[in-house]
């Protein structure tokens, strides 16, 4: 007999799907907020320290590991770590499905948010050019047509801080095609007294905001 406890296993059950809805990455990247420190796609602390509801979302998630771990008589530790690789994969499998089947507008867009990136480079004592490559992806039949701007809040370092200024430009239009992938470039230039004196590098992961009409998803 795997199972010694069927009532603890239904809970346990119910608590993996709980925490996995709480933490959902969507329609937002990120349900509450940037993190800098992550567990289990769970985040713990951000900018302004701990994260209160990533903390929560943990303790739950622990408290189903241990539910779980008592509802067997076998392979506990098999079973337990079974559980925890299908919690970290189902969501995203879901979100891919959802977006390829039943999605539109801006619900059917992902964004490759690991491979986007700004480059800063000096043109003279005064001026910095500033180059930004985001890649989007339109997952459905239709074209789709929304508005980004660079989000102003979030954890960020020091290069990161100057990609909200683009927003002076901003919105950006941007257009898909059905199933299109494009990588759409920003290029803009700032001055280079407002950035404090700094001179050039790069930037990685940049947050956005997209919107279309009063949908709007932070990326």
């Amino acid at each position: 007999m795997i199972v010694r406890n069927f009532n603890r296993l239904y809970i346990a059950i119910g608590i993996f799907v709980l925490v996995m809805i709480l933490n959902l990455p969507f329609p937002h990247a990120v349900p509450f907020g940037t993190g800098s420190i992550w567990i289990m796609n769970i985040p713990i602390e951000d900018a302004d320290g701990f994260n209160l509801a990533g903390l929560f979302s943990l303790a739950i998630l622990c408290i189903g590991v241990c539910v779980l771990a008592t509802s067997l008589e076998k392979y506990r530790v098999r079973l337990v770590f079974l559980a925890l690789v299908l919690y970290s994969l189902l969501p995203l499998f879901a979100i891919n499905v959802y977006q390829h089947t039943f999605a539109s507008g801006i619900y059917a867009i992902a964004y490759d948010l690991e491979s986007s990136e700004c480059n800063y480079e000096q043109i003279d004592d005064n001026r910095m050019d500033i180059i930004c490559d985001l890649p989007f992806k339109n997952s459905s039949d239709d074209e789709v047509k929304f508005d980004f701007l660079f989000l102003k809040e979030g954890f960020f370092d020091e290069q990161n801080i100057m990609v909200p200024l683009l927003n002076e430009d901003g919105p950006y239009e941007v257009i898909l095609q059905g199933h299109e992938t494009k990588v759409v470039r920003i290029q803009s230039e700032l001055d280079i007294p407002r950035l404090n004196g700094f001179s050039g590098g790069g930037s990685y992961e940049i947050h956005i905001e997209i919107f279309q009409g009063n949908k709007m998803r932070l990326l």
